[in-house]
């Protein structure tokens, strides 16, 4: 992993691989390399149900001059103070997963790998025959 790469590149990598909160004033973020070790160079297990904690994603500052965020966060800065014990690790990856790796099988089970609407293929087939019919039609035509 990360073969070539200049020095500064890779300084610090141990924090990219940190399960921690990434904290900027009023704003908590969680950062969760255990749920794409891939990118790391590591093997993909099965990543564990995660609490986004849809509660910090409705602070806003609106009235809230006089908190002090520091009391009011107090667990995430300490987590975050206590990063390096919260790494990531896992085996190296070699090769890529096989269609049938238990990874595969589950991400292939949540995973939407089709971004258009239902039936969107059916609305494609209809034009693109109507094309076909407009086209074949206009032969005919002018002969």
């Amino acid at each position: 992993m990360n073969v070539g790469l200049p020095d500064y590149c890779t300084a610090g990598k141990d924090i990219w691989c940190t399960i921690s909160p990434l904290i900027c004033f009023h704003i908590i973020e969680w950062h969760r390399p255990d749920r794409v070790l891939r990118q790391f160079g590591f093997r993909q297990g099965i990543p564990q149900p995660c609490d986004n904690e849809s509660i910090l994603h409705k602070c806003d500052m609106r009235g809230r001059h006089d908190v002090d965020w520091t009391t009011r966060h107090g667990d995430y800065i300490r987590r975050w103070s206590s990063r390096r014990e919260h790494i990531a690790r896992g085996e190296m990856a070699i090769g890529s997963l096989g269609y049938h790796d238990p990874y595969m099988v589950w991400y292939r089970s949540i995973t939407i790998r089709f971004l258009t609407r239902t039936g969107s293929f059916h609305e494609l087939l209809v034009i693109f025959m109507f094309y076909l019919f407009i086209k074949v039609y206009f032969i005919f035509i002018r002969i």
